[in-house]
């Protein structure tokens, strides 16, 4: 980023009466004051913990060259202090002034399940020949967004974004800010319906996205999703990508399975085809593989460009990431979960697991709204289906999964231990083991132990 400060007060009061303000260059935009240093500008944003006001002082102290803040703070008399109306919005309005500052395009990635990977994914295909910025992570709200914008230097090529609603107005707050070149919605399922209301209404404010491309810009959206495409109709004419209809313009499938639980795909451009070797075997990431083609070539990149790039891209932590111990495959997939992802996780790790035993380790889908009972009983419809050696469950849902796993062994467990010593009395030699959960459930604490627990007993040796 290279704002003066002369320029961040004009945007957010419409003049600058800072002494100096003009010959002072931001280092950087915080609202964490524990990472405030020298010529840093502090966002005070007030959270449900914590309030940024309270730390104001705290951050001068550090080195800040002015804060900004939504409240009189007769104790900042005398500092360098911007008053506004709203913190968060006025660190959405920093960002998208940077953004029309820097001549970086911007590209825009939502969905329901998998955004994250897509823009790693497409940004690790792009960085073959260009410079790219991405936001960490899943950094993709009202804050997230803006930070992730504003650490980016204006000179790269690209910035791959991802941008995350669970509300109405989330996605008419965010697509200002970002004001995408291209646009990517590559699917969508029952997520965040406590906010959203209805899988319709995810159509709809997802495809919302495609109202704030700039002029020229792209939108590309998946075609198998027909509430997402009638939707995303309604306001572009978007270049479709599918999973499922091999005539599209851009489209992959998984072709077969190779041993260590990886996939050799299909990927299409126009009359071009390609295969390339990707770290899963799940079926639904060539949904994913036919986002980032499409989005790839319409960039100007050459398809064989695009699968020798696709051949060397390793998933994010937490995302499907398969860990392979011995004769164990355990499966991270704990980052967060919805239906539709779960659906998925699940039917890719019986895949995986072909003949050998299969446990599935699941905690709540959470966000469901009135629609989390019926998803819950959907899913111990769906254990009862692929038939695992066990399911260790953990959450508040447990009655509504026990209720339709007709007999499948389903146990209850509170935390890692209990897992431990119920995994234990299977007498498993070698299983896939698949972790997944909503955030706050933390089923990463259930696949550190699981591996910890192998280590120890293989001596430390991993295969």
């Amino acid at each position: 980023m290279k704002l003066t400060l002369c320029e961040l007060e004009e945007q957010l009061m419409g003049s600058s009466d800072l002494p100096s303000a003009a010959d002072i260059e931001i280092a950087a935009v915080r609202t964490d004051s524990r990472l405030v240093k020298e010529g840093d500008v502090f966002f005070c944003i007030a959270g449900e913990n914590f309030d940024g006001h309270n730390f104001a002082e705290q951050a001068f102290e550090a080195g800040a060259v002015a804060v900004v803040v939504s409240q009189f703070m007769p104790e900042l008399e005398g500092k360098q202090t911007i008053m506004v109306r709203d913190t968060v919005q006025a660190l959405g309005r920093i960002a998208a002034y940077w953004r029309l500052k820097s001549h970086a395009r911007m590209i825009a990635v939502t969905g329901s399940a998998g955004k994250t990977t897509v823009k790693e994914m497409l940004a690790h295909v792009l960085s073959g020949s260009h410079s790219v910025h991405k936001n960490f992570m899943n950094m993709n709200n009202q804050l997230g967004l803006p930070l992730s914008m504003l650490e980016a230097t204006g000179e790269e090529t690209y910035w791959v974004m991802e941008l995350g609603i669970s509300l109405p107005h989330d996605m008419g707050e965010l697509g200002p800010i970002a004001q995408p070149d291209m646009a990517i919605i590559h699917n969508i399922g029952p997520a965040h319906l406590e906010g959203l209301g209805s899988l319709e209404n995810v159509a709809i404010q997802k495809s919302s996205l495609f109202k704030y491309i700039r002029p020229e810009g792209k939108a590309l959206c998946c075609k198998d999703h027909e509430l997402l495409w009638n939707a995303a109709n309604e306001i572009s004419t978007p270049v479709a990508f599918s999973s499922q209809d091999e005539t599209a313009e851009y489209y992959s499938t998984l072709l077969h399975t190779l041993p260590d639980g990886s996939g050799r795909f299909l990927i299409k451009a126009g009359e071009e085809t390609a295969e390339v070797i990707l770290p899963t075997c799940g079926s639904h990431f060539a949904e994913n593989a036919a986002a980032v083609t499409c989005a790839a070539h319409q960039l100007g990149m050459e398809l064989t460009e695009i699968a020798e790039r696709l051949s060397t891209v390793e998933l994010p932590k937490q995302r499907f990431h398969c860990h392979t111990h011995g004769e164990w495959t355990l499966i991270d997939d704990s980052y967060n979960a919805n239906p539709l992802s779960m659906d998925r996780a699940i039917d890719t790790a019986k895949h995986i697991a072909g003949e050998r035993p299969l446990v599935l380790v699941l905690g709540d889908m959470l966000e469901l709204g009135e629609e989390a009972g019926c998803a819950h009983c959907d899913l111990g419809t769906k254990i009862a289906s692929v038939k695992p050696d066990a399911t260790f469950y953990h959450g508040m849902h447990y009655a509504e999964v026990a209720a339709n796993t007709n007999g499948s062994t389903l146990v209850p467990v509170n935390k890692p231990a209990e897992f431990l010593n119920g995994i234990h009395e299977l007498g498993l030699n070698d299983a896939v083991v698949l972790f997944k959960g909503s955030r706050s459930c933390h089923m990463e604490d259930y696949f550190n132990a699981l591996s910890s627990d192998i280590n120890r007993e293989s001596g430390g040796n991993k295969a």
